[in-house]
């Protein structure tokens, strides 16, 4: 089986909310990950509002002009066990958002990636992705499952580069892949923060 989702060494994140760790993307800026909180829901909503409606449409499929309390409610609010979702900030707010959720007995989740428009295409969400992905392994994942809209060429691109080995079927206008991860054995721990 061909395993394409790398799963990063080095150090780890708690799985449970509160502790993060400070990474450092490939044009220096300096980012906190950490797992979502409750709390995080007005600073999602302060990122909601600088997503342009190209980012907002291929999220969450369809245009979004406010985002509800209720659904930043339900998106900061995981249980933490099937349900995971990390979040990288620049100073107090929100730039980037990872989750997962899973179902009991399966071993594979859905899996959903967004980062603000001014950071996109500075390994940000390759990053998420990948932290979001060991939690996944420690709890009894193998895989993710994503859908993409079939426009949203820029998510397909990011997964082909992130897991070249991923199962991606056309369905429906959409994308439909599986990607297994990566046995950690195989995975260079990423270098240090300097």
């Amino acid at each position: 089986m061909a395993y394409a989702v790398e799963l990063p060494g080095g150090s780890e994140l708690s799985e449970r909310a509160g502790t993060g760790e400070t990474a450092r993307l490939a044009d220096g800026t300096v980012v906190s990950i950490r797992p979502i909180t409750p709390a995080d829901a007005f600073r999602l909503r302060r990122m909601f509002d600088r997503l342009s409606p190209e980012s907002i449409y291929h999220r969450f499929f369809s245009p979004v002009p406010l985002a509800r309390r209720a659904t930043l409610l339900h998106l900061a609010g995981v249980d933490h066990e099937l349900h995971e979702s990390l979040v990288a900030q620049c100073g107090d707010e929100i730039v980037g958002v990872a989750r997962f959720d899973g179902r009991r007995d399966e071993t594979d989740a859905e899996v959903a990636v967004i980062v603000e428009d001014a950071l996109q295409g500075r390994g940000l969400g390759t990053l998420l992705l990948r932290r979001l992905a060991r939690i996944g392994a420690k709890r009894g994942l193998l895989a993710f499952r994503a859908v993409m809209l079939g426009e949203n060429r820029a998510a397909l691109r990011f997964l082909r580069r992130l897991s070249p080995d991923a199962d991606v079927r056309f369905d429906g206008g959409e994308y439909v892949a599986y990607a297994p991860f990566r046995s950690p054995s195989q995975v260079p721990a990423p270098a240090p923060l300097r």
